[in-house]
């Protein structure tokens, strides 16, 4: 059985009408929620009376009350909106179930609790065992079919874009959007808006000025950490004497004075993660390559090395920064989102602009290695089997492609569309 069964029994009200929570309180549903694709709880903005009082936020469903803890829900804050564990079985002494911010929610048990149309269908579905079934489209096609299909929405997807990059230029230049790009990346999902409003706040063209003024390595950084409000946010990451340092160096340069505030999302976010250890290590880089240019260092590293990746790496290099750590770096799965979501769409825009072939980029896209899943590859891994997990891991633009389709039809529950779309035959 899986869990998308109780899905249906929570979406369609399968139940009886007066519920009883694990505590004995009395449960009544106002309104079922939105079933939710993508991080989080499996329906959002729910409605439901407890003992009288309503209640809005989400609903959780399990098998076990227990895969509360094995799914570590308890260490997610996109949890904490829980306003209702719905489980098939309980399976733990406690009566309420303890989410990440130390607040507790009910949990109600369907066993005895559902109609009497959906127990009979129940019955039946324990008594007749059926494989697996995914989706419409994934569960109906081989291996073969699932490679043309995802490396043809992978291509799709990183063409898309190619595009967005070049309508970027009508509004700024390559070094502009390769500099946001990059430092978007730096911030992940819960910050990258926000590292990318540095980007956008700072331009690498005033760098570049302020640079050939006398600004200095230091003086960038500290603009960065302290007109954006990062230092101030976590004053105790680094020592206080560096600290100290920073702040007497945007004190002491006269280029930039703003104070710009911004909502950084910063808990339970591992040090060697923070924003302030990745924008310490990106100011040195920018700073050095401010003068020459974003795009025509990486494409001379390229041609120095006679290779998109090799070069591209080459720049990556520890650096001696701020802190004194000679073996400061980025993280492999950043450097590997920049190259994959940033560099190679750019780099294809840049090539096309100079009338040059094209098509090695799209051959080095197409070799890339799998990068490091996020949720969206997560979720979608629930409508494959285990072959097909497999072969989705074995290169980058399988991802992507498979990330393609979740934005297209998946967010949107288009079934019918994306099978019609994909089950005729496959179009070069």
């Amino acid at each position: 059985m899986e869990e998308r069964f109780l899905y249906h029994i929570w979406d369609e009200g399968h139940l009886q009408y007066d519920l009883k929570a694990i505590s004995g309180l009395s449960i009544k549903v106002i309104y079922r929620g939105q079933f939710n694709t993508g991080r989080g709880p499996d329906f959002k903005n729910a409605i439901i009376a407890i003992n009288g009082q309503e209640f809005r936020g989400d609903i959780e469903i399990h098998f076990k009350t227990t895969d509360w803890q094995a799914h570590n829900h308890q260490e997610d804050s996109y949890y904490n909106q829980v306003i209702l564990h719905v489980v098939l079985e309980h399976n733990v002494p406690y009566a309420q179930t303890i989410k990440e911010n130390g607040e507790t929610c009910e949990i109600m048990s369907l066993k005895n609790q559902l109609s009497e149309d959906i127990q009979k269908l129940w019955q039946e579905h324990k008594e007749y065992k059926t494989p697996a079934v995914y989706c419409d489209l994934l569960s109906a096609i081989d291996s073969d079919r699932l490679i043309s299909i995802l490396h043809l929405a992978g291509k799709r997807r990183f063409e898309a874009k190619c595009k967005r990059f070049n309508a970027a230029l009508s509004l700024s230049n390559f070094d502009q959007i390769l500099y946001e790009g990059i430092f978007e990346a730096l911030g992940y999902s819960k910050n990258k808006l926000n590292t990318l409003q540095i980007a956008q706040s700072l331009p690498i063209h005033d760098i570049r000025e302020f640079k050939k003024q006398g600004l200095t390595k230091s003086q960038l950084c500290s603009i960065y950490l302290c007109s954006f409000g990062l230092l101030q946010k976590s004053p105790k990451l680094l020592s206080e004497e560096l600290s100290t340092d920073i702040w007497n160096d945007f004190e002491a340069q006269r280029w930039y004075a703003k104070k710009q505030p911004i909502c950084w999302q910063l808990f339970r976010v591992r040090p060697q993660n923070h924003p302030i250890h990745r924008i310490i290590y990106i100011s040195e880089l920018i700073w050095e390559y401010a003068d020459l240019g974003l795009m025509n260092t990486f494409c001379s590293r390229i041609e120095l090395h006679g290779d998109i990746r090799k070069g591209f790496d080459s720049i990556w290099v520890p650096r001696q920064t701020l802190t004194k750590m000679a073996t400061a770096k980025l993280g492999q799965s950043v450097v590997d989102n920049i190259y994959l979501n940033i560099f190679l769409p750019v780099l294809k825009v840049w090539q096309q602009k100079m009338g040059q072939d094209t098509r090695y980029i799209d051959e080095a896209y197409g070799k890339l290695k799998p990068l490091q899943e996020n949720h969206i590859t997560r979720f979608m891994h629930r409508y494959l089997n285990p072959s097909q997990i497999k072969l989705v891991k074995s290169k980058a633009i399988y991802q992507q492609g498979l990330m393609d389709i979740y934005h297209r039809y998946c967010d949107w529950h288009s079934c019918t569309e994306c099978t019609s779309n994909h089950m005729s035959p496959i179009k070069s």
